[in-house]
């Protein structure tokens, strides 16, 4: 498994953030309008014994979308937005409270549309130098999850349940915590990152 230092290597390599930023301020460059998108938070950060853990949350079932669902803390953009990064921040402390500065901010992941509700996320890594104390969840969260990198990398599948000619889905199951959808994928567009990393340090030994 990579170390702190060579993860946020690896994903300011392989994910920069853009060098024009204002893309980000304008979702319709995506096709999408401001209702239609959502930016969320890929927070990672490296235990005492230098494990890598993923934080995600568990929606409430009484949300009216995705209830009960598995994600990244994130939300909808709001008025009082300058980003969808300034939206990824704002929605993370609301949810969990926990204060993420854009200087751990190390890249987004390809914008991911949800297709049920047909919303288009962005999803912004963040590292973590190191966890905090005491999560504070809001209404619309139900539990907060961390899972080690290690047992998400041995747990994907493929979802045929929600798979279909048209696209592929994957899904993992981890002490009984199901993360599927648009969650699952984007969790697997970085673990591809990882895992061709690996195979390229491998090869090179």
């Amino acid at each position: 498994m990579l170390s702190e230092k060579k993860f946020c290597e690896l994903v300011h390599r392989k994910i920069p953030m853009p060098r024009d930023r204002c893309a980000f301020n304008l979702p319709e460059k995506f096709g999408t309008s401001k209702d239609e998108t959502s930016s969320v938070l890929v927070i990672v950060y490296y235990d005492q014994m230098n494990i890598p853990v993923v934080i995600f949350t568990k929606r409430s079932s009484k949300l009216r979308n995705h209830a009960g669902e598995i994600s990244f803390p994130g939300g909808r953009i709001a008025a009082c937005d300058n980003s969808l990064l300034d939206t990824a921040i704002r929605e993370t402390y609301e949810e969990i409270g926990l204060l993420v500065s854009k200087e751990n901010v190390l890249g987004c992941l390809t914008p991911t549309n949800t297709y049920t509700t047909k919303i288009l996320i962005f999803p912004f890594v963040v590292i973590m130098t190191s966890k905090q104390d005491k999560f504070i969840p809001n209404e619309e969260v139900e539990e907060i999850i961390e899972i080690p990198l290690e047992k998400l990398i041995q747990s994907v599948e493929l979802d045929n349940e929600h798979s279909s000619s048209n696209y592929q889905m994957y899904r993992f199951l981890v002490g009984g915590h199901l993360i599927w959808g648009a969650t699952a994928r984007i969790l697997k567009n970085l673990l591809e990152l990882i895992d061709n990393e690996n195979k390229i340090t491998s090869d090179d030994a």
